[in-house]
């Protein structure tokens, strides 16, 4: 079957009708799976570095122990995301589910700061394990005119997991660490107990990959769209980084209250969600995608350099919508091309790559703004990073095809 060919959309009512597009049962549940796990997951995020602490970690410590997971959530992403296009797309998602399931169970036990670094590096695996699969998965199953529409409702599902997520986890935190962490892996257990039964099988591939390796990056790294993608990708979240790491520190500076920190990033991550169906919908409707990467990352880019020349509320406010609007229409669109540029037989390494390049380029913001921000302050390290993003947009604009040919196994 070629990849690019449409299966039978249900519109049984097992399926779902939103806009005019009928959603395949497969999305469904894919999207139900990726709310589950990254509800779940996200429950421990504001909890790990207090718990740590508790067990005696040092500041210096807390961060390693987040660096350890990002660290391996980059490494291991693209080789799973091969691996998924050998032992099937199922077979590694329900696997990263479990690995994140296993992770809450393993930090009810955990004794000593250097327990739950290692614990936390076996989360980066399952997150490695996950997320190139089923997005690779997501594409596998969608219809190729509905590409933008379903990786808009993935993606939204994602960010909504991602939002829900800390919050919960903080309510239930109050009450003890270990409740938080037993919920989390409650969460996770049941998705993968009443989801992976009911995820269909995405339609089989006449051509199976190649077992030269070396011949499937090869491809890959010949592939216009995806390297274009991948460095989209890259420097986007270079940028957003910054945000991420700090600009906490920046809105203490400025007096603002720690509530409405948490309020500013909660507009963006909902803008992020709730922008990507009607993004998704309208990239399918226009036929084309690298419009929406570009402008979406030049936006993203003037947004994030805007951050450092505003200290009230309002304009910050204002400006954090425009990030997570922006990274709906960058990333919505990115899924979808990836999706259609590849053959389903390596999608995983693509996703991979992708995946790689979206912690890469956190760990490398992290890194590197920060001795930026140190000498120079905070408006200059947004500036820079926002002026990174831009120029590189602007020249990836040049090696995106303009007429990216359809994909043949």
């Amino acid at each position: 079957m070629h990849p690019t060919s449409t299966p039978a959309i249900d519109k049984s009512p097992g399926g779902g009708e939103r806009n005019g597009f009928p959603i395949p049962v497969p999305i469904l549940v894919a999207c139900a799976l990726t709310f589950v796990l990254y509800l779940g997951a996200y429950m421990r995020l504001p909890l790990v570095p207090l718990f740590a602490q508790e067990l005696g970690a040092s500041t210096f410590q807390v961060g390693m122990i987040n660096a350890g997971f990002m660290l391996a959530a980059t490494l291991l992403s693209l080789p799973l995301g091969l691996v998924s296009d050998r032992l099937g797309r199922r077979r590694l998602i329900l696997a990263g589910m479990t690995i994140s399931g296993l992770t809450s169970v393993f930090l009810l036990f955990a004794g000593t700061p250097l327990q739950v670094g290692a614990i936390y590096l076996f989360s980066g695996v399952g997150l490695a394990c996950f997320s190139p699969a089923m997005m690779s998965y997501v594409g596998d199953v969608s219809p190729a005119p509905f590409l933008g529409r379903a990786y808009g409702w993935y993606t939204s599902a994602l960010y909504l997991g991602m939002a829900a997520g800390p919050g919960l986890g903080g309510f239930i935190g109050g009450r003890g660490f270990q409740a938080a962490f037993l919920l989390s892996a409650v969460v996770i257990a049941s998705g993968v107990l009443l989801g992976g039964p009911r995820m269909p099988a995405p339609p089989p591939v006449l051509t199976a990959p190649s077992r030269n390796l070396g011949a499937d990056f090869r491809e890959i790294t010949r592939n216009r769209a995806v390297v274009a993608c991948w460095l989209a990708t890259f420097f986007a979240t270079y940028a957003w980084g910054s945000l991420f790491a700090f600009f906490p520190l920046y809105a203490r500076d400025a007096g603002i209250p720690v509530v409405h920190t948490g309020l500013i990033f909660t507009c963006q991550a909902a803008a992020n969600a709730l922008f990507r169906i009607p993004i998704g919908h309208l990239s399918d409707r226009v036929g084309k995608r690298v419009p929406f990467i570009v402008a979406g990352n030049l936006l993203f880019a003037l947004s994030i350099a805007a951050v450092g020349q505003a200290s009230r509320l309002a304009p910050l406010y204002v400006i954090f919508v425009m990030v997570g609007g922006s990274m709906a229409a960058t990333f919505t669109a990115i899924g979808a091309l990836l999706s259609e540029a590849v053959p389903t037989r390596i999608r995983g390494l693509a996703m991979g790559g992708y995946n790689t390049c979206i912690y890469g380029g956190f760990a490398v913001s992290a890194a590197t703004l920060g001795a930026v921000i140190s000498r120079s302050g905070f408006p200059a390290g947004f500036a820079l990073a926002g002026g990174m993003c831009a120029a590189a947009t602007l020249v990836l604009s040049f090696l995106f095809p303009r007429h990216p040919a359809s994909p043949s196994e």
